[in-house]
C-alpha cells in the first residue's frame, strides 16, 4: 500500500506539473522522446513487483525530465507496453535502440554472456545487500562495462531484488524430496533452475508468464517457482495452496538503458538523470514485503507454508548447494571469488 501511494503522489507530482506549467507547441513539438519499454499495458504495472519498482523510477525520471533545468522542455518520457512480448525482447530491443529504458533480471542477460548465470543459481547470494557489494567488485563491475560496450545496454542501477523464488504446488504436504518428485513445476527458462531441477527430481516445465494460469487449471502444471510478489498476479492462493519454505532462489531487478544514447548525452544533463536515479531507492520495501507475505501464507487458513523437519530441509538443501556446485564450473573465477569475499 505505501508504495501505491508513492507512486500516485509521483505521478500526481507529474500532472500538477504538466496542468502548471504549459509550453508553447513549438517547445512541446521539440521535445525527444524517450521509451521506457515494458513488456506488459502500463495499467498492469502497479500489479507486480518488477512494474512496481520501474514504475517508481519511471515517475522520478520523468519529474525531472519537466522540471530540471538542464532537462526542461528537451524530452517527454513515454512508457511503452505490449510492443515487446517479453523482458528478453524488451532488453534486446533497448540494446539495438528502439527504445531507450527498460528494466531488466538476470535471466534475461544470460542471453548475451552465460557468466551471468551464476546470479540466480540457488544458494549463491544470500540478500541483496550481499549482492549489491558483489557487484561493486572490480570483476563485477567489468562484467557489467562488458555489456555497455559490446552488447549495447547498460546497467545504470540494480534497483530492487524481485525477492526469493520460492516453489508452490496443488500436491501437498510437499514436505520432503520424496513428496515432490516428478511434480510437474513451471519456471521461466533459466539453466540454473533446470540444472536444480533435475538434481531435486521434479520435472521442470518452461513457460512463460501468460501461460502459468491455463496450465495449472488444465494440470500440465501442479504447480510453479516465482517470486513471492507473484502470488497476487495469478492469485496462488487460489491456484496453489502448498508455499515451501526454502528458497530456490534469488533475483535481483536492474534499470537499464541504451548505452549510444546516454553516452552521448550532454554531463550536464547525464548528472541530472543521474542524481535521481541514485536518490530513488525502493529495494528496502521489497525486503520487509516479502517477510510479510510469507507471514500472510502461514497464518491465512486457506493457505500452508509447508513445515519441512530439520533433516527433510537440511537435505533438500545439502542438494541444491550441490547442484549449484556443479552449475557454476566454468564460470570465471574471479567472478566466484567477488561474490564469496563479499558474503559478509
Amino acid at each position: 500500500m505505501k508504495l501505491l501511494q508513492t507512486m500516485a503522489c509521483m505521478l500526481a507530482l507529474c500532472a500538477l506539473t504538466l496542468c502548471g506549467s504549459a509550453r508553447p507547441a513549438s517547445a512541446a513539438a521539440a521535445a525527444k522522446e524517450v521509451k521506457l519499454l515494458f513488456p506488459e499495458p502500463y495499467s498492469s504495472a502497479s500489479s507486480y513487483a518488477e512494474g512496481q519498482a520501474v514504475g517508481i523510477y519511471y515517475g522520478a525520471l520523468d519529474f525531472n525530465m519537466q522540471n530540471h533545468p538542464a532537462l526542461r522542455g528537451k524530452y517527454k518520457m513515454r512508457w511503452v507496453g505490449d510492443v515487446v512480448k517479453s523482458p528478453a525482447d524488451a532488453i534486446n530491443a533497448v540494446a539495438t535502440g528502439a527504445g531507450q529504458f527498460t528494466y531488466t533480471l538476470p535471466q534475461f542477460i544470460e542471453q548475451f554472456d552465460p557468466d551471468w548465470r551464476v546470479i540466480t543459481a540457488p544458494g549463491v547470494f544470500k540478500d541483496m545487500a550481499h549482492f549489491l557489494r558483489a557487484m561493486d567488485t572490480p570483476a563485477w563491475k567489468a562484467k557489467q562495462e562488458s555489456l555497455a560496450e559490446t552488447k549495447g545496454f547498460r546497467i545504470l542501477k540494480w534497483t530492487n531484488s524481485i525477492g526469493h523464488f520460492w516453489i508452490w504446488t496443488k500436491n501437498g504436504p510437499a514436505d520432503s524430496l520424496a513428496a515432490m518428485k516428478n511434480q510437474k513445476i513451471r519456471y521461466s527458462g533459466q539453466q540454473s533452475y533446470a540444472n536444480a531441477f533435475k538434481a531435486l527430481g521434479l520435472v521442470g516445465v518452461a513457460l512463460p508468464y501468460t501461460e502459468v494460469v491455463s496450465a495449472l487449471q488444465t494440470n500440465m502444471i501442479e504447480g510453479l517457482t516465482n517470486d513471492i510478489f507473484g502470488y497476487t498476479y495469478y492469485d496462488l492462493p487460489r491456484q496453489t495452496r502448498y508455499m515451501l519454505p526454502v528458497p530456490l532462489g534469488f533475483c535481483p531487478q536492474a534499470l537499464v538503458v541504451n548505452r549510444k544514447w546516454w553516452d552521448s548525452l550532454p554531463e550536464s544533463e547525464r548528472k541530472a538523470l543521474e542524481f535521481v536515479i541514485a536518490a530513488t531507492d525502493v529495494h528496502q520495501y521489497f525486503e520487509d514485503e516479502e517477510q510479510r507475505i510469507l507471514k500472510w501464507w502461514d497464518e491465512n487458513p486457506d493457505t500452508i507454508l509447508v513445515k519441512m523437519i530439520p533433516e527433510a530441509r537440511a537435505e533438500w538443501e545439502a542438494v541444491l548447494r550441490q547442484a549449484t556446485d556443479e552449475f557454476v564450473r566454468g564460470v570465471d573465477p574471479a567472478l566466484l571469488e567477488a561474490i564469496r569475499t563479499t558474503a559478509g
